[in-house]
């Protein structure tokens, strides 16, 4: 199944593919999402907001539904259904009238958007394995974001030349681009072996695994760093240090590019490095990305600011590349393979956690001592990256040793 070069392990290369169109479309719809939403439907603001936050709410679900149907089933036949449900909702968008149908076209997209990651990832997890497993995974974080980035700039472009109009072209670009998602699906052709039959043990057997646990709870203080630049960067930038709200999209390119142009490099930075290790790593140079940010509003306002932001963006970008790739490298390795469904499900909550407790629990803190945030996520993520360094002894051997390119 594996080979030495990923790009030959069997189904990779439309697997790719499909990676890259279905995040070409996302990177069309999340820079704009609430505007993106009021202007298909017409709503008010606020009713888009109360329905995107119920919907998301209800988003929470879908990942341990999801790494049930994973392990029943198996992984392609989920990450299909993903696509399937995010098709059908963003063409059902323009045909939005009200708060109801609004929450259950917003509630499609939240379960599929939340389900999405747990089955991609143990699919990466059927098609690969050892050094070729971590090479995907890098190849696929480098396509993604490269195309979320295209995805945006795309998305300027047509709203400016079609006004009103272009956000429902992009609502039917982004169906079509889940539509082309699943076709590079299908022809990828792997599946996943189903759980034996009477398997005991399910979400019991994963949180009785107690190293895993510990994973999990250090992989949230992670995932709480890898949103402030879209949750706590356009409050504290804007409110706190008084700099133009057109750095942000600056910003938010340079973290982007930057992103999918170092994955690779990175990695084979990494490729003899314990991913523990590798992770702890990742955590000490966020704790400095943390102080940087904090240090920013103690310079001059003006140009001094400007900087002082961009250098702490850098040290943050650096410390996300760090981060992922041996963080789900080291999930999808510690899972056993009959249950990889149910522990990435529960792995991948971390992200469904912050994305309903960041918004308003950076923006309080913010409002409150701005100071505060950054300390405070500092010291969580340097606690996370000592739990990592103890925890190397306690998970799989073969899951913590990254083998060699």
């Amino acid at each position: 199944m594996v080979s030495t070069s990923t790009t030959r392990v069997v189904g990779a290369r439309p697997f790719l593919v499909g990676m890259f169109v279905d995040a070409l479309g996302n990177g069309l719809y999340l820079p704009l999402t609430l505007l993106f939403i009021h202007e298909v439907t017409g709503l008010p603001m606020t009713t888009v907001g109360l329905g995107v936050t119920v919907a998301a709410v209800v988003g929470l679900a879908a990942n341990p539904v999801a790494g049930i149907l994973i392990d029943r089933f198996d992984a392609r036949r989920v990450l299909m259904a993903t696509y399937v449900l995010r098709a059908v909702a963003f063409a059902a968008y323009p045909l939005v009238d009200g708060f109801v149908s609004l929450i259950a076209v917003a509630a499609v997209v939240a379960v599929g958007d939340r389900a999405y990651y747990p089955a991609s990832g143990s699919y990466i997890s059927v098609l690969a394995e050892g050094a070729a497993r971590d090479r995907l995974y890098t190849l696929i974080a480098t396509a993604r974001n490269a195309a979320f980035g295209l995805g945006g700039l795309l998305s300027a472009g047509v709203v400016s030349i079609a006004g009103a109009t272009g956000f429902a072209i992009i609502a039917l670009v982004n169906a079509a681009s889940f539509a082309v998602a699943t076709a590079c699906l299908v022809l990828s052709g792997r599946r996943a072996p189903a759980a034996p039959p009477g398997r005991p043990g399910g979400y019991r057997e994963v949180f009785a695994d107690r190293p895993f646990v510990g994973l999990v709870v250090a992989e949230q203080a992670y995932t709480l760093i890898h949103v402030i630049l879209p949750v706590a960067m356009p409050v504290y930038a804007v409110t706190v240090l008084g700099v133009s709200p057109a750095l942000l999209g600056v910003l938010y390119a340079i973290n982007t590019v930057l992103v999918a142009a170092g994955q690779l490099p990175v990695r084979r930075w990494q490729r003899h490095s314990r991913r523990t290790h590798a992770m702890a790593l990742s955590g000490l140079i966020m704790m400095l990305a943390c102080a940087a940010y904090a240090a920013t509003a103690l310079l001059p306002a003006g140009p001094a600011r400007v900087a002082g932001l961009l250098v702490a963006t850098l040290v943050l970008t650096l410390g996300e590349l760090t981060h992922t790739t041996p963080g789900w490298a080291l999930a999808a390795a510690a899972a056993p393979p009959a249950l990889r469904g149910r522990y990435l499900a529960i792995y991948q909550q971390t992200w469904a956690v912050a994305a309903v407790v960041a918004p308003a629990g950076f923006s309080a803190i913010l409002g409150a001592a701005p100071a505060m945030l950054w300390v405070t996520l500092a010291v969580l993520v340097g606690l996370a990256a000592l739990a990592l360094l103890r925890l190397s002894r306690r998970l799989p051997p073969g899951a913590v040793a990254a083998p060699g390119a």
